[in-house]
């Protein structure tokens, strides 16, 4: 095995970011060096080879939808696909929209078995919303394509339905005109404003000694998060640390030479929401069976 190999396959996928017409002879490739690269040595080796071009591939619809329905159907490159998914999942996390897939050069089964595992990985919704759709889109006299369709739609729904809502709503949705998208949408708006129209009880609401005990509870995972980051951090072996406490902006100084200077930097809240699976929360034997059914393919 050669990194030499690996780069060069990475610099034709880069290339297939425009014209994706020869991608499935670089997938094939690519697939036999990881594979001879597995036998040679070992898993992580190949992992740790091929990782600019399992980058590359996540960040492509047509290199994933591709590489994906290959290795994620085969019991030999699961561990390839598991990576190239949370690579996809990764890119799409903070999406507005649900990923369109071009399926209609996959083979139908292998694009059906695909989309029920990318949902039992638990993939970010956008990715495993977009390639259930795509179903219904590449194969639409497919019964089977389109009761997997629905079958995954509905389970979208029923796990990550505030996430679910708000990425079929988006005006710039490739779904938008999908009626099987359409019906769903209408579906979950008419739930949401039945839930909406219920009377709030105010017994049910937190009082004000519970939000500040909640507080002080979130405060100290925070803090708890914070210790272990730094115990564990590389940075801190090589770069002074700074607190900065209730400010917009922020002085820094550095050296130029023999001199300091100083600059301001804009203080800017960051923060990523990440709606998990209903059933981790409410019933999660019943989370790992559906998870579970959903890898064997089974979707009825």
């Amino acid at each position: 095995m050669s990194t030499n190999q690996f780069y060069e396959l990475y610099r034709q996928l880069a290339a297939l970011r425009t014209d994706a017409g020869n991608c499935h002879s670089v997938i094939a490739e690519l697939t036999l060096l990881c594979c001879e690269t597995i036998r040679a040595s070992s898993p992580e080796e190949c992992l740790r080879a091929a990782d600019n071009c399992l980058h590359e591939i996540g960040q492509s619809a047509p290199l994933f939808a591709v590489a994906l329905s290959c290795w994620l159907t085969d019991k030999a490159l699961n561990g390839l696909a598991k990576v190239l998914a949370h690579e996809a999942s990764v890119c799409h996390l903070q999406a507005a929209t649900p990923q369109a897939y071009d399926l209609s050069s996959v083979d139908e089964s292998r694009a059906i078995l695909a989309a029920s595992r990318l949902c039992a990985l638990h993939v970010s919704p956008a990715v495993s919303l977009g390639w259930a759709l795509s179903l219904a889109i590449a194969y639409p006299a497919s019964v089977t394509a389109l009761n997997a369709a629905r079958a995954l739609l509905q389970h979208h729904m029923e796990e990550y339905p505030w996430t679910t809502q708000r990425l079929l709503a988006s005006p710039e949705s490739p779904f938008i005109s999908l009626e099987l998208a359409q019906n769903a949408l209408a579906q979950m708006e008419q739930q949401q404003n039945h839930l909406n129209g219920l009377p709030a009880l105010r017994e049910l609401a937190m009082t004000p000694e519970m939000r500040l005990m909640y507080a002080s509870l979130k405060r100290s995972e925070n803090r708890e998060i914070q210790r272990h980051s730094e115990e564990h951090s590389i940075f801190g072996q090589f770069f002074t640390k700074q607190h900065f406490k209730y400010a917009n902006k922020t002085a820094v100084e550095f050296s130029v030479g023999d001199d300091v200077k100083e600059t301001t930097l804009e203080m800017m809240p960051f923060q990523i929401e990440v709606e998990l699976p209903l059933t981790w929360r409410t019933d999660p034997l019943s989370g790992d069976r559906t998870r579970n059914r959903l890898w064997k393919g089974e979707l009825e």
